[in-house]
């Protein structure tokens, strides 16, 4: 019997951590984006799935035009990568590390990301020694509609009058 208690004292954190990075996993709005987060080999990753951009303008055909290498300044930002290097298991305090990609400066941070009480995730980016918050992404729920196109709904109302 103690060696029963033993093992599930051993085990069951992994549990706890594997159901809590599962939670990031998904779809999320923020920074003007559609977010897909999900493994990507031995990490977790956070892919652009969409853009919102200016009428008349196609989100599919916006370019990496700001990226600090010059090679990726030709590549469309839908398909790439704004998370990068996430850790699969977070700290104790559940905060994942990794990088985050700015497309606005063409620069990339280390950053903590971690799922705040009321579901949203907290994105924090660092230089240096110095992490500041910048910008909560909303959790949204991602279906197929009749024609066979995505349909992405904020997981919880933003108010209800």
């Amino acid at each position: 019997m103690k060696k029963v208690l033993a093992l599930l004292i051993l085990v069951a954190p992994q549990f706890l951590i594997s159901d809590y990075e599962d939670s990031l996993k998904g779809y999320w709005h923020g920074f003007g984006l559609i977010v897909q987060i999900k493994d990507c080999e031995d990490k977790i990753c956070g892919t652009i799935e969409h853009m919102f951009v200016k009428d008349g303008e196609d989100p599919k055909l916006v370019l990496d035009e700001n990226n600090k290498d010059k090679n990726l300044r030709t590549r469309k930002l839908i398909g790439s990568n704004i998370l990068y290097e996430i850790d699969k298991k977070p700290d104790s305090k559940k905060t994942f590390f990794g990088k985050i990609y700015n497309p606005e400066e063409g620069k990339s941070y280390k950053s903590k990301i971690r799922q705040l009480d009321n579901g949203n995730l907290e994105i924090k980016g660092c230089f240096a020694v110095v992490c500041r918050k910048v910008g909560e992404w909303l959790p949204l729920n991602v279906t197929i509609n009749d024609e066979g196109k995505r349909v992405a709904e904020l997981a919880k109302p933003l108010a209800i009058f």
